[in-house]
């Protein structure tokens, strides 16, 4: 019996963000999350966050979940 190709596995993920910028600094804002695992995303079962950013502004925790949320939709199977 021949064996199954075994699929990609998906080792890291970034997701990049814009807006506009906020009352204070103006402007654009960008921001970069990153998925990363030491084996890969696929052999870990999940991944940790790295986030960077040049100024983003949120109002509370809840503006960062809808991003994580957003992420999450895009990931096979729901990893993270």
């Amino acid at each position: 019996m021949i064996a199954q190709e075994e699929r990609p596995k998906l080792e890291s993920a970034k997701f990049e963000f814009s807006q506009e910028g906020n009352c204070v600094d103006g402007g654009y804002e960008s921001l970069e999350i990153r998925m990363e695992s030491s084996l890969g995303i696929d052999r870990d079962g999940g991944a940790f966050y790295v986030i960077k950013t040049d100024g983003w502004a949120i109002e509370g925790a809840e503006d960062l979940q809808k991003l994580f949320d957003r992420i999450n939709k895009v990931l096979p199977d729901g990893k993270q």
